[in-house]
Formats: C-alpha cells, sequence, structure tokens
C-alpha cells in the first residue's frame, strides 16, 4: 500500500512541476508589466526616506522570478481567488518584500475571512515586525476556525491560546443589525493591523445564525464505490429469499461516535476543523414491485439517509431523501442468467432543514449469474447536480455539473463454509463541475467479505482505497488526495427479520493541500430490519 501510495504521489508531483513549468514560461514575460512591479524594486510611489529604512529585498533567483510572475498573472485573471493571494503573498515573504506580502494576505482576508491559512502567514508576518498584539489577534482566529488543523498546533506551541472554544464554522458571518455601528469582523481583520493595540478591544466573533452552508461534492456513501455494491448485494438477496414478495424493506439504524461529523456521506470538507460528536442515523432502502411477470418487474423505491448530531452540530444534520424508479428484465445469455436493470433516482438533500442541493441521476446495471454461482455486476450512472450556493466565483466554485461513474465488481463463491463469499470491485468517476476547484478525475478499488462464525454471528470486513485527481484545481498547492478507509462489522441475527452489530471503521483522505486533508473514524451499535 505505501509503495502505491509513494506512486500515486510522484506522478501527481510530476505532472503538477510540469503544468508549473509551461505555464511560468508562458507568464514569465508579464512580470515586467506595469501593473505587477518586481518584487525587488521599490514601488514609485513609495516615500523615498521610507525606503532608505527599509532592510534591502532577497535577491531572487530566475525561478523565483517566473514563480512570482505566475502568482502575479493568477490573481489578476482571478482576483477573488483568497488562496491565490494567500499563496502570492508567501512568495514576496520569500523575496523579503514584507510590505507586499501583508497586503497580499490583508486580501486574501478580504475576500475570505475564514481563510484559517492567510491568518496564520498575517499573524507571522506581523510578528516578524514587532506588532505582538496584532499579530496574536490573526493567530487567535487561526484557533478559532480551524482549531483541530496543523496551523493551530503551530499557534498552540507559541504559547497562544483562543479566548474561548470554536464550533465548526461554514459560511460567511450574517450582519449584525443591532450594532450598526460597530465595525464588522471583516473590518477589523483587514484594517492596517495597528490599529489593533489591545485584545480586548478585537471584535464580538460573526454570528452563524442562518449562514449559508457551502458543500463540495455529491459523493457515494463509503466514498469510494462500494455502497453502490451492497446496495445490489440486498436486492439479490432479498429476491432469492422471498421471489414472491412484492415489497423489499432493509432499514438500519443506530447510534455513532462520530470524530469528524462535518464529513458527510454527501459531500466532502465542510469545515477546516474536525468536529466530534455522537450521532443518531438511519438508512431506509426499499422497493415495492407494482409489475411483476415472470421474466420482468417494474416498480418505485425510496432511499435515504439520516443523522442527527449533538446540539452544538445540528447545522451538520442531515436529511436526503431518494426516490425514484426502476425496471429489471432477466434473460439467458451463454448459459449465463442475466439481469438488466434500469434505475431513475432523485436526491433532495437538507442541512438542518435548509436545503442543500438536489440530483438527478440514471443507472443502468447488469447482473451475470454463472451456473457456478459465481457473478459479476456491472453499471454506469450519469447524474446531473444542482446545488444552492455556488460562491463568489461560479466559474471556480461551482458544484453544479454531470457525473458519470463506471464501475463493476466480482461476487466469487469460495469452497469454505466459515468464508463463502468474496467480493471485488473497481469504479471509475468523472466530475465534471462548472467550477475548475471540484472538477476531477478517480480510480477507486473496494472489497468485502462476509466471515460466518456460526448460526447467528457473522463478521464483515471491508476495504476501500482510491486516487482522484483535480487536474483544474486553481491553487497553486494542488488538491489531489489518495483516500482509503477500513471497516468492520460484527453483527448477530437475533431473529430471522433482526439483528444487531457493533461496527467500527476509519477514512483517510490524504492530500498536499492541508485545506483539504482530513479523516474520521466511527464506532457504534447498529439495529438492522430486513423483509
Amino acid at each position: 500500500m505505501n509503495d502505491l501510495n509513494g506512486h500515486f504521489r510522484s506522478l501527481a508531483l510530476t505532472t503538477w512541476m510540469g503544468l508549473i513549468s509551461v505555464q511560468c514560461v508562458a507568464t514569465a514575460q508579464d512580470f515586467t508589466a506595469p501593473e505587477f512591479p518586481a518584487a525587488s524594486q521599490p514601488s514609485a510611489t513609495s516615500d523615498p526616506a521610507a525606503a532608505n529604512d527599509k532592510p534591502p529585498l532577497n535577491q531572487p533567483s530566475p525561478a523565483q522570478l517566473r514563480m512570482l510572475a505566475m502568482l502575479q498573472q493568477k490573481v489578476a485573471t482571478n482576483p477573488n481567488h483568497s488562496d491565490s493571494w494567500r499563496t502570492l503573498g508567501r512568495m514576496q515573504k520569500a523575496l523579503g518584500d514584507v510590505d507586499s506580502s501583508i497586503e497580499s494576505n490583508r486580501k486574501a482576508l478580504e475576500l475570505d475571512p475564514f481563510n484559517a491559512a492567510a491568518h496564520f502567514d498575517l499573524g507571522q508576518l506581523l510578528s516578524d515586525i514587532s506588532r505582538p498584539e496584532a499579530a496574536r489577534s490573526h493567530l487567535q482566529e487561526v484557533l478559532k476556525i480551524a482549531p483541530s488543523s496543523t496551523y493551530a498546533d503551530q499557534v498552540r506551541e507559541m504559547g497562544i491560546e483562543a479566548p474561548a472554544p470554536a464550533l465548526a464554522q461554514l459560511g460567511a458571518p450574517a450582519a449584525s443589525t443591532d450594532q450598526p455601528n460597530q465595525p464588522s469582523a471583516m473590518d477589523w481583520m483587514t484594517s492596517d493591523p495597528a490599529n489593533v493595540t489591545r485584545a480586548n478591544e478585537l471584535p464580538a466573533p460573526p454570528n452563524f445564525d442562518g449562514a449559508p452552508t457551502q458543500t463540495v461534492g455529491y459523493e457515494i456513501q463509503t466514498f469510494d464505490g462500494s455502497d453502490d455494491l451492497e446496495n445490489r448485494l440486498r436486492q439479490l438477496e432479498s429476491e432469492a429469499e422471498a421471489p414472491t414478495s412484492p415489497f423489499r424493506i432493509f432499514l438500519e439504524t443506530g447510534l455513532l461516535y462520530n470524530t469528524n461529523v462535518t464529513l458527510t456521506p454527501i459531500s466532502r470538507d465542510l469545515a477546516q476543523d474536525e468536529q466530534a460528536s455522537f450521532q443518531w442515523f438511519a438508512s431506509p432502502d426499499l422497493d415495492w414491485k407494482l409489475v411483476r411477470r415472470e421474466k420482468s418487474r417494474a416498480g418505485m423505491m425510496f432511499r435515504g439517509y439520516f443523522t442527527a448530531n449533538e446540539s452544538q452540530f445540528q447545522e451538520f444534520n442531515l436529511a436526503s431523501f431518494q426516490p425514484g424508479a426502476f425496471a429489471e428484465r432477466d434473460f439467458l445469455f451463454g448459459g449465463n442468467e442475466v439481469i438488466g436493470r434500469m434505475e431513475y433516482v432523485f436526491s433532495n438533500d437538507f442541512f438542518d432543514g435548509n436545503q442543500v442541493g438536489d440530483r438527478h441521476a440514471g443507472t443502468a446495471s447488469f447482473t451475470v449469474i454463472r451456473p457456478d454461482l459465481n457473478a459479476w455486476y456491472g453499471y454506469t450512472t450519469i447524474a446531473q447536480s444542482n446545488f444552492e450556493d455556488d460562491g463568489a466565483t461560479p466559474a471556480q466554485t461551482s458544484l453544479d455539473g454531470t457525473t458519470l461513474t463506471f464501475g463493476a465488481s466480482h461476487f466469487k463463491r469460495t469452497p469454505w463454509e466459515a468464508l463463502p463469499m468474496v467480493a471485488l470491485g473497481t469504479d471509475l468517476e468523472y466530475a465534471n463541475t462548472k467550477g475548475d476547484d471540484y472538477r476531477y478525475l478517480s480510480i477507486n478499488l473496494h472489497g468485502s467479505t462476509d466471515w460466518q462464525i456460526s448460526d447467528r454471528w457473522k463478521f464483515t470486513p471491508t476495504w476501500g482505497v482510491g486516487y482522484r485527481n483535480y487536474p483544474d484545481f486553481t491553487d497553486p498547492i494542488g488538491r489531489d488526495e489518495i483516500f482509503w478507509r477500513v471497516h468492520g462489522k460484527l453483527s448477530y441475527q437475533l431473529t430471522e427479520q433482526l439483528s444487531i452489530s457493533a461496527v467500527a471503521g476509519h477514512e483517510r483522505f490524504a492530500s498536499d493541500n492541508e485545506d483539504f486533508d482530513t479523516e474520521r473514524s466511527e464506532v457504534g451499535v447498529l439495529i438492522g430490519f430486513k423483509r
């Protein structure tokens, strides 16, 4: 696994460096443009006397000049992208142009007051020029916005603590009408740091009541394609056990302890920090066969995913309603039994009662059952997503668009009674979003087994690994990621319809971009009902 991860990271780094080199050559000529003065040259409008008091700037290397030109061109092309300004500020700091670096980080915070990395960089810059109180105010913002980040760890190592615990923060602050003459949080964050002289003069934290929730993208529940396979397995099992029943019911509900409730089954990276909470959830999966003939079936179905967190995290309470319809037909092909299926699902999702977005998805699938009872399953899904909030710059931040997924899985029966079946699958996915920052290509692998310990006890381990590439991501630090998960479920069959299970699992999303690097662990008790 380490070799695979290293290979993927090397490939991603090589590709990224190649793109940087091409763009640097194309944009280096813009470096001397009047609107972008070289970092090694003082501004024409600067005070000569003040300039004499400043230390000389570092002599830039040709590579640094090319990088500076590329970053200047990026903020000129996309002036509303906060992280681009922050990255420009880091380059200016490396070249010794502290004043320009401060101004770039101020611009980043003007566009996104909750950019923890920009607060951290600005705090360090202000500390370097002997403005400790102003620096402290920005470093404390890091602890409020992203208390579990590596930036926050570095702030604590400096001996700085947050004035009060912070909750997950998701959107732009709501304007306050109670004190109209008071400066806003954005005014303080982007004003001259010298004006912030005492910590007790800092404004109150922004009000998040009614703030919009910005999700990152529709995702399958386990992020690697295995839940589509699990749905199909349940359908086949029900058809084998009760071939004449028009209804199929599967309901799983229970209590989990979730170390990162911001990572939900339909979205990724709601917040940079991780928040732990006890979480009730329910996941129904229902079929009603309205038409049933010897070789064909058709009807309605309903799926969903619902969670309720502790009160301080209710903004992450998810209600995902997924009604749909299906039609399937059996036929023979080369001695194999084949089940062809078409289904349509409409998803409507809400966070804490507020609509997030919707999705129309159509899936065509086939299941090939061989005479030895080994089986193959393949599917193609086309989905169209529409989110309520497209962000400040839709060309970069919109999540709307079409997602195309191909998947294939193999179920293999074994000669061992204790291990009756092994499943292995792979999925390819392309999300063609309107926003460049969320357009991606991915490949995923997943597998599962059933260990029949006794007539009533069963242990089901599952795993998944994948690589996701964001070719058009606008920040110089790419957000490509390798993700993996391991999960275990120990079940006891109380009756033919009712079971109780203990579950535990961990998911890891590894990215060089700290804003998108995250993980989650879950442990809990579930009750399952099937009919």
